[in-house]
């Protein structure tokens, strides 16, 4: 009795196991779609060099003496 509890246990751990990474899988590829989606060579933030929003912030928040 208490071996068909460990067994039926254990299928059932593997089994969410199994949905979890198939969850992660997806919410992986949905990032990745979101990220290619993102950084199309027709957006603006592509074209600008990866210092440039930094670069541009500094340049505005100093304050005038």
């Amino acid at each position: 009795m208490l071996r068909e509890h460990v067994i039926n246990f254990l299928e059932a751990a593997v089994v969410f196991l199994m949905f979890t990474n198939a969850v992660s899988v997806g919410v992986a590829a949905y990032a990745m779609a979101l990220m290619v989606a993102h950084s199309r060579t027709g957006s603006r933030a592509a074209m600008l060099p990866l210092s440039a929003p930094l670069a541009s912030w500094l340049h505005t928040s100093k304050t005038a003496p």
